[in-house]
Parts: C-alpha cells; sequence; structure tokens
C-alpha cells in the first residue's frame, strides 16, 4: 500500500495489460489492493482491447489517480484530460497516432447512484474498420459496466476481499 504524499490518496496494486492474461480470479480479490484497482485489473482481464485504464478521483477540490493498469500514474493530479469531462459531461478523446495507436478516451465517472466520482481514462484498440463513433459507444459500454459497479465514491478507497 503506497500513500502518495501529494494527495494524501492511499493506492495499491497494479496490472499491466500484457500481464492480464495471467491474472487468475483468485488473484483479483487480492487483500492488498483497494477496491478501484481490483475494477480496473478486472475490466482490463474481461476485455482484450483494453490496452490501459486511469481512475482518478476527485475531492475536497483534488483530483488525483486512484487505480490503473501503469503504477506511474498512482497519485498523479489530473490534467486537463480528466477535469474537463468531469465539467462538460463531454468525454475526451485522443486518437491513435502512429506512436500509440489507441484510442484514450476520458469521461467522467459516477457512482451507481448518479453521483460524480471523478474521471476514467479508457485506451482502447480499435479493431479493423473500427472509427471513432464505434470506440466511442464501446467506451461507453465500459464506462457504464464500471459505474454499476461503484456503490460510492468511499468504496474505491476499501481494501481486501
Amino acid at each position: 500500500m503506497i500513500r502518495c504524499w501529494r494527495t494524501g490518496l492511499v493506492v495499491a496494486g497494479v496490472v499491466t495489460s500484457t500481464a492480464a492474461s495471467a491474472l487468475s480470479a483468485q488473484r483479483l480479490r487480492s487483500t492488498g489492493k483497494n477496491y478501484a484497482q481490483r475494477l480496473v485489473d478486472s475490466l482490463v482481464l474481461r476485455n482484450p482491447d483494453v490496452r490501459g485504464v486511469e481512475l482518478a478521483v476527485a475531492s475536497d477540490g483534488r483530483c488525483a489517480t486512484l487505480a490503473g493498469t501503469d503504477p506511474h500514474d498512482f497519485g498523479a493530479p489530473c490534467g486537463e484530460d480528466e477535469r474537463e469531462p468531469m465539467r462538460t459531461g463531454e468525454p475526451f478523446v485522443e486518437e491513435p497516432t502512429a506512436s500509440d495507436p489507441v484510442f484514450d478516451i476520458t469521461q467522467a465517472l459516477h457512482d451507481s447512484a448518479g453521483n460524480l466520482v471523478g474521471a476514467v481514462g479508457i485506451d482502447i484498440a480499435p479493431g479493423p474498420a473500427q472509427g471513432r463513433a464505434a470506440i466511442l459507444v464501446r467506451a461507453r459500454a465500459l464506462l457504464r459496466e464500471l459505474e454499476a459497479a461503484i456503490p460510492s465514491k468511499t468504496k474505491l478507497f476499501e481494501t481486501g476481499p
């Protein structure tokens, strides 16, 4: 478990999309990870087109990454790509490039009751002939799946099975 010196947020656990296929259901229930990280791990494991996830939580005027596939992101303050969707409700879309061939879609994240929690960025590898519109539909479906599994913001911080 790590406490970020900048934000005071506690984070634990990480999984990369490469390692996700090796995870077992038992490892996803590991007690060292917070609930947010277990959600991220599970999402990556079940969706081979998801290449990366960054889940940020906003609280008391601060916003920072709580869970994700890249441990270097943990505790990082939110950027404009997270803040804009939380303000507008519209996704922030970064198109694929030669050096980064995935769509990076960042959306406002809510709990299952509809309360704003923060933002989630999901890197999605497009399939053949899969354009921006199809990727946005896919990103929205992944977002709904995450939101349905979040009973409250405080649950995201809980560790345990």
